[in-house]
């Protein structure tokens, strides 16, 4: 009996070390559940917003849009699980709900960030390829089962990230005892191995991937704009020679079109040439455009993870976790208003959803058609909306 004595301070100092920090705190955990409240009520409506402007408007249903989808599906699907973190934390005498509810929140949470990393990759490459190549290659490319199978691949490489080890005992997730939240378990004796998994099978791959697209497209669109800009200085003009082609005329001086006598002489492919390349022009700008605002998101994405990525490096920043780890899940209800304010088409179908102007949404799937029959008065309850 008393040999056991000695070896007791050891355990006790063991054991407080691992619960040196303890997130008890009432006011604070109030806070942080506040937030993770915000984030699912923002989060849900946005998400869901963005859900069904892409279903009801024709326009929306492209390649580069599948991704956007499947990106606010997996922002749904967290701002949908994150309200168990705030039952989680206002559990003062202890989690009030069953444990594999916080389980399964912890799961689906881990899976949807890793999908929302791989889906923002995903992006970068589609925009990198219909910025940089030509369109034929890019439609060849970015087919519907191409686009389906990415997506799979975007779903299955974070949840096996996220399930798989705990199965074979590298950490586990659940109830957090140290910061009462549903996350990884940070008692385990394997939780550190089950970081670094996520870490490693996460961050790196779609973080180089992101930067390095994101780079060529900002050298590609620098040569191009500066190209265009030597043009306009040196005068450049498409002009019509006798023979119908075009030819380039460096004189400042306006060249007028063919007169309507000689339109007949003027071959009708070389209109249409014409025709094409503004309109490439025009689609060139506007997809420039996009890809900057799809770049906002991905700026986002970053600036909400970098808070808690440094705190994962430091072991003295364990008070700062809670509040980090919420304003991570801040950019699931952030991507909303970014195409809200900056998408000139997801802006234009958000209004008229909003104010149920129905008649008014581009290129609208066939049963919106049905509501056009419908006057605008019957849906807001009032005639401001007409």
């Amino acid at each position: 009996m008393g040999e056991a004595h000695p070896s007791l301070p050891a355990v006790v100092e063991e054991t407080d070390e691992e619960i040196a920090f303890h997130f008890s705190d009432t006011r604070q955990r109030t806070i942080v559940a506040s937030m993770f409240i915000l984030v699912a009520i923002i989060g849900t409506l946005g998400n869901f917003l963005v859900i069904f402007a892409v279903i009801i408007s024709k326009k929306l249903r492209t390649a580069t849009n599948a991704f956007v989808v499947n990106l606010a599906v997996a922002d749904l699907l967290t701002a949908l699980c994150v309200p168990w973190n705030a039952v989680a934390l206002l559990g003062f005498e202890g989690l009030p709900v069953p444990e594999p509810f916080c389980t399964v929140a912890a799961g689906v949470m881990f899976t949807c960030v890793g999908c929302s990393l791989y889906t923002l990759a995903s992006i970068a490459v589609n925009r990198l390829i219909l910025i940089t190549r030509p369109l034929h290659v890019y439609k060849k490319l970015f087919r519907p089962k191409f686009i389906m199978t990415t997506i799979m691949f975007i779903w299955l490489i974070p949840l096996c990230l996220a399930v798989v080890p705990p199965f074979f005992g590298a950490g586990a997730l659940g109830y957090n005892e140290k910061y009462h939240t549903c996350s990884g378990k940070s008692a385990h004796k394997n939780s550190n191995t089950y970081d670094v998994i996520q870490a490693l099978g996460l961050y790196p791959i779609p973080l180089v991937t992101i930067i390095g697209c994101y780079v060529i497209i900002y050298v590609h669109v620098r040569k191009h704009v500066q190209k265009m800009r030597r043009k306009e200085r040196e005068g450049t003009e498409l002009s019509y020679s006798a023979s119908g082609s075009f030819v380039e005329n460096n004189s400042k001086t306006p060249t007028r079109p063919p007169s309507s006598t000689n339109n007949s002489k003027i071959p009708n492919n070389n209109l249409n040439s014409t025709i094409r390349r503004e309109n490439r022009s025009k689609l060139s700008r506007r997809q420039v455009e996009i890809t900057k605002n799809l770049f906002y998101v991905v700026c986002a994405f970053f600036v909400c993870l970098t808070p808690y990525s440094i705190c994962l490096v430091y072991d003295a920043s364990d008070p700062a976790v809670p509040y980090t780890g919420a304003f991570v899940l801040f950019n699931s209800c952030i991507n909303p208003i970014i195409y809200a304010t900056k998408h000139p088409y997801f802006k234009q179908v958000f209004k008229c959803i909003l104010q149920c102007k129905w008649h008014n949404v581009p290129e609208p799937a066939s049963f919106v058609r049905s509501l056009r029959s419908t006057k605008d008065a019957n849906c807001c309850g009032n005639t401001s909306c007409l």
